[in-house]
């Protein structure tokens, strides 16, 4: 892909994250992402069939972003306890650092337009984490219990927190930081 197609893509990426953040899916039309990326209307189907094919692209460049933030740091070499301490606090610096696409990533979760191939493809970008959870299980330091569970123990508080803070205005103190993380530790861990 040539630079100027890639700049072009790219543009359409943030347009579109920044209308979605600010009116959600039902009041962004690919016409304003065009105008908000400074692209002509048709340039957003040389990439992309339909609005769908948007969002589920969309939806899987940010995962990857995501995924990528979260092993920032993390090697074999540190013990376990600390890699997840890791991972869970670029989660929340990821989340405070990219509050649209966390806000869009937000609206992804309850969504219609999402297909399930794509939250399917969606779950393998994260397959880092997954295999530190799978050594954390083998090596018996945290619970054996459904990856939902131990998804929604360990991340979900990170993302209130973060959405908590935000909302009340509220600066996200090292203190709240680490107690939080104590708490989804203390949730996950054998």
């Amino acid at each position: 892909m040539t630079e100027n197609l890639q700049d072009k893509k790219e543009a359409i990426y943030w347009a579109s994250v920044k209308l979605l953040h600010e009116n959600g899916f039902h009041s962004t039309p690919m016409s304003m992402i065009a105008k908000e990326a400074n692209v002509a209307a048709g340039t957003i189907y040389l990439y992309y069939k339909n609005k769908d094919d948007l969002l589920n692209n969309l939806y899987l460049e940010i995962k990857k972003k995501y995924s990528a933030s979260l092993m920032e740091g993390v090697s074999d070499s540190i013990p376990v306890r600390d890699a997840f301490e890791m991972v869970w606090r670029n989660s929340v610096k990821f989340k405070q650092n990219h509050k649209a696409e966390f806000n869009v990533m937000e609206q992804f979760r309850n969504s219609p337009f999402i297909k399930f191939e794509t939250v399917e493809e969606g779950l393998k970008i994260f397959e880092p984490f997954i295999k530190l959870v799978e050594k954390a299980k083998r090596e018996k330091i945290v619970k054996e219990i459904p990856p939902e569970v131990f998804y929604a123990l360990f991340f979900a508080p990170a993302g209130e927190l973060v959405k908590t803070c935000q909302r009340n205005k509220v600066e996200l103190e090292e203190e709240l930081i680490a107690a939080a993380f104590q708490g989804c530790w203390d949730a996950v861990k054998n």
